[in-house]
């Protein structure tokens, strides 16, 4: 079987250390930490029950305390807290910096910060970690991406994740190139998700496959480091591969261009702002929009029409689960005037009817006509009165997208908000300082501690 394009990507990742990052990339990462680190603790709450309930069996039946379990108040395992805090990382749904089709930083955040305390890491080695994953896990989801976001049901941001958490524990394991190469292979062996928890109304299954991813790649790559076999060659083109199973199509090309000098994580996506899936993120702009410039009160609003790609429909049309249910979170806008972070946790159509009436008038479309828009983001909002009158507004990239980013005090306020409700003011500006000083600090334990 050929294995050249695996061979050379585990070469790479063997061949990388902190020495090689760059002061745009220590930048960009440390960004990346707090606002990921915000969103874990959000979801790191005991109302999101996917992460109580984790760290629940992980007190039964978890191992020796060896590492923390975000905002838990536990120790546990290694495998054990990087599902914990995997699954806290796209519980709340509200993290950023996504790569390709993937949700990176869910995955890879808490990757590298748990397997860092393992092997107590410095900052720098978590840094240059969690580069090397952002790169490898996008190559790997460049090689395998096709026109339409989910072929064949399976979430990319589960089964990209397998590879780039193998790739961050692998680079903090110290891995040579022939482990890397197993670790990748023990990964993809056992990468999935099905974005059937698109039917889970709970919200429990949704983050649940981004913490398995976590802990998946870690064990790949503990039991690579332990000399264990894996299939060789897994991104490149064979018998049984990947691209059959998850694509249908194989673009080897893509994984090695630009290698060593297009690092991947300083094109992350931005940030969101609002705790939901970020397809409806444009529309929410364009709603809030229209409602601040008309003052339109939401007995004033007869029907809400959103248009999206035709490719985003599906992922949020009239889901059972709040967080990508369009007509949900748009109907709580109109009504709220806003979207607060437990947005996700009640349903408001079943505790105020003024939710529940105006859902009913919100319908969701697609428009081809947004099959030319970059990333499929561009969303158009009309808003009919019930006295006749009409008001639209679209928008290309909502606020906080690298085309319409956030500044650097918008999310750091986001940390705080979120930081604040778990840690408290206090630690959670210890927190920060540590996130600040993240390059020289000496041991990765330090922020742990202060994160438990």
């Amino acid at each position: 079987m050929e294995r050249a394009s695996t061979t050379q990507l585990a070469a790479y990742a063997a061949s990388w250390s902190a020495a090689r990052l760059t002061p745009a990339i220590i930048e960009r990462a440390s960004e990346i930490m707090l606002d990921t680190l915000g969103a874990i603790l959000l979801g790191a709450g005991p109302e999101y029950g996917a992460v109580r309930r984790l760290a629940d069996l992980a007190r039964e039946c978890g191992g020796p305390p060896r590492c923390t379990a975000i905002a838990q108040q536990l120790r546990t395992d290694l495998l054990s807290a990087t599902l914990i805090n995997g699954t806290a990382g796209y519980a709340a749904d509200v993290e950023g910096a996504g790569i390709g089709r993937q949700h990176a930083a869910a995955v890879l955040v808490p990757t590298v910060l748990t397997v860092g305390e393992y092997v107590q890491a410095s900052g720098r080695q978590v840094i240059a970690a969690l580069a090397l994953a952002y790169d490898l896990a996008a190559r790997i989801d460049d090689a395998a991406a096709t026109a339409h976001s989910y072929p064949h049901s399976f979430h990319p941001s589960a089964v990209f994740g397998h590879f780039g958490a193998a790739v961050a524990a692998g680079a903090l394991l110290g891995l040579d190139a022939d482990g890397f190469e197993r670790a990748l292979g023990l990964a993809g062996l056992n990468a999935g998700g099905l974005i059937v928890w698109i039917n889970d109304p709970s919200e429990d299954s949704r983050p649940f496959v981004i913490g398995v991813a976590a802990q998946s790649g870690v064990r790949a790559a503990l039991l690579a480091a332990r000399g264990y076999g894996g299939p060789l060659g897994i991104v490149d083109a064979g018998k049984y591969d990947i691209y059959d199973a998850f694509s249908g199509e194989h673009h080897p090309e893509r994984l090695t261009a630009g290698l060593g000098t297009d690092f991947r994580i300083l094109s992350a996506g931005g940030y969101k702002r609002y705790p939901c899936c970020g397809d409806i993120h444009t529309g929410l702009d364009a709603l809030l929009a229209i409602l601040a410039r008309h003052d339109l009160p939401p007995e004033r609003i007869a029907r809400i029409t959103h248009a999206v790609h035709p490719e985003r429909f599906n992922v949020i049309d009239n889901n059972p689960l709040r967080s990508h249910c369009a007509q949900y979170i748009m109907a709580v806008a109109a009504v709220e005037r806003g979207i607060t972070p437990d947005v996700i946790l009640v349903d408001r159509r079943q505790t105020d009817p003024r939710v529940a009436a105006m859902a009913a008038r919100t319908t969701l479309v697609a428009d081809e006509a947004f099959r030319a828009g970059a990333a499929g983001q561009g969303a158009w909002v009309e808003v009919e009165t019930t006295d006749g009158a009409v008001y639209r507004e679209e928008v290309s990239h909502f606020r906080g997208t690298l085309r319409n980013p956030l500044t650097p005090a918008e999310i750091r306020a986001k940390f705080f908000d979120f930081a604040g409700r778990r840690l408290g003011a206090g630690r959670a500006e210890a927190v920060a300082g540590l996130v600040d000083r993240l390059e020289t600090l000496p041991d990765i334990g330090a922020l742990m501690a202060a994160l438990a």
